[in-house]
C-alpha cells in the first residue's frame, strides 16, 4: 500500500478534526501496533499456504519421476 503526500495530508486533517491534538500518538501507536499485527497475520498465513503448496508437490514431482 503506497499512499500518496496528499492522501497521507488528508488522512491527517480528518485525524486532527476527529482526534484531540494530545491524543494523535496514542493513537498512531495503537495504528502501528495493529498494522505490524496485521503483516504477522498475514506472513504466517503465506508460511502455512507454502507449506500446505509443498506438501501437495511433493507427491506429485515424486509420481512423475518414476514413471
Amino acid at each position: 500500500m503506497n499512499f500518496s503526500m496528499s492522501e497521507i495530508i488528508v488522512i491527517l486533517l480528518i485525524a486532527l478534526l476527529v482526534i484531540k491534538p494530545e491524543q494523535l500518538p496514542d493513537v498512531a501507536l495503537t495504528l502501528g501496533r495493529f498494522a505490524k499485527t496485521i503483516r504477522r497475520m498475514f506472513a504466517k498465513v503465506k508460511d502455512e499456504m507454502n507449506g500446505f503448496m509443498d506438501a501437495v508437490e511433493k507427491p506429485v514431482e515424486n509420481k512423475r519421476e518414476q514413471q
